[in-house]
């Protein structure tokens, strides 16, 4: 029996495939390994992985299934453009996934990177002076 932990799902049943996906496969060689296979692995397919063989007691062996999976900028709730007074606050967000997890960097328009610091509410923060405006 293979399982997938997180989902508390079982996939496969000796030979058989319980949830009908193209995407599971089982096969074996002479009864004493079985191999579960995962076509087009997806973020959902992330976690913990139990074969269990139904003896007395039951054994099981366990693997965790990690994913990396390359970062996205999500384009909501980003800020696009944003148009403000002189001596305003603004805030810009950029909210970025997937894992690991992405570091993001604030980059003025020649390249030059931005520090960025933590206030009080461990929020982060840059303060930004004399900016020259066109």
């Amino acid at each position: 029996v293979w399982l997938h932990l997180d989902k508390n799902t079982i996939l496969t049943m000796a030979n058989h495939v319980i949830p009908k996906s193209h995407r599971i496969g089982v096969t074996h060689s002479d009864h004493r390994t079985w191999y579960l296979h995962v076509r087009d692995v997806r973020e959902t397919d992330r976690g913990w992985y139990m074969c269990q063989i139904n003896t007395d007691p039951p054994k099981s062996q366990v693997g965790h299934l990690e994913l990396m999976v390359p970062p996205d900028i999500l384009d909501y709730p980003s800020s696009t453009d944003m148009v403000v007074r002189e001596g305003t606050n603004v805030t810009l967000r950029c909210t970025a996934k997937r894992s690991p997890q992405p570091k993001v960097t604030w980059r003025r328009e020649g390249g030059k990177s931005i520090p960025v610091g933590r206030g009080q509410d461990g929020r982060k923060f840059e303060c930004i002076q004399n900016i020259a405006l066109c």
